[in-house]
Formats: structure tokens, C-alpha cells, sequence
């Protein structure tokens, strides 16, 4: 494996290089295991033959940079016998397609050179994805990514639970293991080779929504397609008007004992309860102008049959 190491200098020069790559934040999705990004949005991205829209920043994408430095120094503060360095690379496969940007390394341990990813989460979140301590396998899959790419020694995530009350940060080691950069390697060989071949991956329906607005924009003038025989989509339409009938009645309910609660406060803005917080006071809003655009609208209504 010849690695090339990149200085980054600008984060849009660094992004441009992304591009190109198969990146080890990605990697989960070569095997359906990242939560954020689908087989086809990855496909689609590498592919190049369309423009999608970048992706916002989300509010855990922006905490995460923002205490980047804080698990740096949780983690330094917690084991003081390493020397924790911000990495400022990008390492490439060019051969293969794979690169990756560790967050830092660990130096002054007896193994040698170490990575460090660095991650935060809610609390809610920590005890749902982090079962038993360890990480999810998307973010192991990137930490074996790191260290194959850097020649790095051992793996390290640290993810700091953002608890108003305490900030607990948990270090996992992760070993260097050969069965799975073996399957890293074969994962990406495989995901270039379905591009050139043309070969694309299915639709998640719970990750590409917005992926399939991006990719079909505008529908074909007086183009009909009959699915009157897919089974999924049929069962897929009962379940959805099972959902929307009981959501209804569910929200009508809200609505009451919302109601009952306005009955109760009568001129009070502020409510006394256990467990909750009830306030019903003024609030002033701004006015403001929306763009005008033209999304396509998906519209489904249940045709009621006469008794």
C-alpha cells in the first residue's frame, strides 16, 4: 500500500479532495452500516454524473466541531502519559480509492504511533448506539480506516457525552485487526468496481427521501406508471392510511387536553406542575418573505368508497 500524504491547508481545497475518495468517515456505508449516509447517496456522490446539494450542517455536526478540542483535552487529561497531536494530513490510497483525515494522534505510548477519533453525544444517544461501551461499527470500520491509511500502531475513540451536569468522556482502544481492513480493502475494490459497471446500489427509504427529490426534480409531463401490482407498494399505502387514521385521532386528542390545560390557566401564563413545564403567554414573531420555488409535492390521499 503507497499512502500519499497531503498537507491541508484550506478546508475547501481539503473538501475538493474528498470528492475523489472513498473517505473513512464514509466507509460504514459500503456496508449499510452508516446512519447518515445511504449505499446510493455515496454511489451517486462518487459517480459524479449529478450535482447534489451539500449537505447542511446539522446540529451534532457543528457541537462536534465546536468540542473537538474538548475530548483532546478530556482525553489528555484522563491519560497524561499520552502527547496528543492534531493531525493536519490527508492520507490517500490512490490505488484504491480510500483516504482519511484522522482528528489526532497519540504519541508517547509503548505500541507506537496511536490515532484518536474524537466524537460527542447526548447522553439518550450514548446508551442507545454505544451499547455495552463500545463504539457502533460504522465509527470502528473509520478508526481501522485511520490507522491502515496512517500505519498507525493502535485506534483510540473517545466521545465525550454532553451532559449539562458532567461531561464523562469514555476512551475505547481499538486493536489493528487484519480481517478488517482486509474487508475494508475488498469493500472499496467492489464499490469502484459497481461505478464503472454501472451496477447501482438499492434505495433505503429511510435514509434517501431528499436524496430522490435531488434526483427526479421534475416529473415527466403526462407519464403514468402503473403499480397497482406491486405488492409493497400497496401494502405500503394501507399501512400509511393505518398511520395517518391513528396519528389523527392521536393529535385530536393533544388537542383536547391542550384545551383543558387553556381552561385551567384561564389569564396565568405560567403553570405549577411536577414534570412539566406549562407556559401560555404572548409571543411576538416577525413578519417575513419566503422565495417563491417549485418543489414537487408528493400528495396521497385514501379514496373512500360509497357505503
Amino acid at each position: 500500500m503507497t499512502v500519499e500524504r497531503i498537507p491541508i491547508v484550506k478546508r475547501d481545497a481539503w473538501l475538493a479532495l474528498r470528492r475523489f475518495d472513498v473517505t473513512a468517515s464514509k466507509i460504514g456505508a459500503l456496508f449499510g452500516l452508516d446512519p447518515y449516509t445511504s449505499p446510493l447517496r455515496l454511489y451517486i456522490e462518487k459517480q459524479g454524473l449529478v450535482e447534489l446539494p451539500e449537505p447542511g450542517e446539522t446540529g451534532p455536526m457543528r457541537r462536534g466541531r465546536i468540542l473537538e478540542s474538548a475530548v483532546s483535552a478530556a482525553v489528555a487529561e484522563q491519560r497524561p502519559d499520552w502527547r496528543i497531536e492534531k493531525a493536519t494530513h490527508y492520507y490517500r490510497d490512490n490505488d484504491l480509492g480510500l483516504a482519511a483525515t484522522p482528528d489526532f494522534f497519540i504519541h508517547g505510548d509503548p505500541r507506537g504511533l496511536g490515532v484518536l477519533q474524537a466524537k460527542t453525544a447526548a447522553p439518550s444517544v450514548y446508551e442507545r448506539d454505544w451499547v455495552d461501551g463500545r463504539p457502533p461499527m460504522w465509527i470502528t470500520l473509520q478508526a481501522e480506516t485511520e490507522m491502515m491509511l496512517t500505519d498507525a500502531k493502535f485506534g483510540a475513540v473517545a466521545v465525550l457525552v454532553v451532559d449539562p451536569f458532567n461531561l464523562p468522556c469514555h476512551i475505547v482502544e481499538i486493536p489493528r485487526h487484519e480481517a478488517a481492513e482486509q474487508k475494508i480493502r475488498t469493500g472499496v475494490q467492489r464499490f469502484w468496481r459497481d461505478i464503472e459497471e454501472g451496477n447501482e446500489p438499492g434505495v433505503d427509504y429511510g435514509l434517501d427521501r431528499e436524496l430522490m427529490a435531488a434526483l427526479n426534480p421534475n416529473e415527466e409531463p403526462d407519464l403514468k406508471i402503473d403499480l397497482s401490482t406491486d405488492n409493497e407498494v400497496m401494502s405500503g399505502l394501507r399501512e400509511r392510511a393505518e398511520l395517518k387514521a391513528r396519528m389523527k385521532i392521536e393529535d385530536e386528542r393533544c388537542k383536547e387536553i391542550e384545551t383543558m390545560i387553556m381552561a385551567r390557566m384561564r389569564e396565568a401564563g405560567v403553570a405549577m406542575v411536577p414534570d412539566f413545564s406549562v407556559t401560555w403567554k404572548v409571543q411576538h414573531r416577525k413578519g417575513y418573505t419566503v422565495e417563491p420555488s417549485s418543489p414537487r409535492v408528493l400528495l396521497i390521499r385514501e379514496k373512500r368508497t360509497a357505503a
